[in-house]
């Protein structure tokens, strides 16, 4: 236990734990201190999920790393965000004297993580897997499912866009973009333009949304905003969007609808995909990047490594 003392408490969360042990051998930026929280997150939540007890970096196993990768690829996260949060964990383990473990033992080879490729290979969610979820889902799920399909909403955002349904519902019915707000990956704010073609659909969904809000306080009901998000998240799985059919395939579909409308407007390529950004909230510096990621695999088939 040596290698422990000074860095972390025997009283302290597990998260904590990782944190300060990754934080032990070198400081961090803040950003990437933020990373590191949000992979520590998911890694503790993935932790109570599957009953580990108390865990802490001096005592990982290789078969307990080995199933949060297996679970994470099963929910579709990519290789490269996936070899992310593998460098966070191994930073951990070094941070506690473990890096021969960290390095060999624990190498994304060992746990099967895919190399890495700047070339998405999520499609666009099945129709038929769509239509069942919807079919199976309540009144609040489903809301929040075609809210992430019509109007490109990350979960997060989904959750936490109470506050604006009804200012959507009045952009929607006079034609107008809709403003992202709440839950904006980095903070950053966002007008969307909603295609004429599925304008119809998001307004049904923003009210199906005003109906739930009547009855209740907020779109999911939990103790926090994590814990809402993970609600969201697993109830989503229970009902087959999870893996290549993910709540991300949802925005896929989202970003094919918006690039094929600004194309048969008379866009050239390039412009249709500074746009489909904009409305996804990528900033129109990442075109060529949203339809490697949201769009290529679907319209060219997945690509090889070799090819990426």
């Amino acid at each position: 236990m040596a290698a422990i003392v000074g860095i972390y408490l025997p009283s302290d969360s597990s998260r904590a734990k990782f944190m300060k042990a990754a934080l032990a051998l070198r400081g961090a930026a803040t950003l990437t201190r933020k990373k590191m929280g949000s992979t520590f997150d998911i890694f503790c939540h993935h932790a109570k999920k599957h009953r580990w007890g108390d865990f802490e970096p001096a005592t990982l196993t290789f078969k307990q790393l080995n199933g949060y990768v297996a679970a994470r690829l099963e929910a579709g996260i990519g290789a490269r965000s996936l070899h992310n949060e593998m460098s966070h964990i191994r930073r951990a383990l070094e941070g506690v004297g473990r890096k021969d473990f960290a390095q060999k033992v624990c190498s994304n080879n060992q746990l099967g993580i895919p190399k890495g490729t700047r070339v998405g290979t999520g499609k666009v969610i099945v129709a038929e897997v769509l239509a069942n979820a919807l079919d199976d889902a309540p009144d609040n799920t489903k809301a929040l499912i075609e809210l992430s399909r019509y109007l490109g909403l990350r979960e997060r955002e989904a959750v936490m866009s109470g506050d604006s349904i009804n200012e959507w519902a009045r952009a929607l019915i006079q034609g107008q973009p809709i403003t992202v707000r709440n839950g904006a990956k980095g903070g950053r704010i966002r007008d969307v333009f909603v295609i004429p073609g599925n304008r119809e659909k998001a307004l049904m969904a923003v009210q199906a949304a005003q109906v739930i809000l009547q009855r209740q306080e907020y779109l999911v009901i939990s103790k926090n905003l994590k814990a809402a998000v993970e609600q969201h998240s697993d109830r989503l799985a229970k009902l087959g969007l999870k893996g290549e059919n993910s709540c991300h395939s949802l925005r896929r579909a989202f970003a094919m609808d918006q690039y094929n409308y600004y194309l048969a407007e008379g866009c050239s390529d390039k412009v249709a995909l500074v746009r489909t950004a904009n409305d996804l909230g990528h900033g129109k510096s990442r075109g060529r990047w949203v339809y490697n990621n949201y769009l290529r695999a679907t319209l060219e088939g997945e690509t090889s490594e070799e090819e990426a």
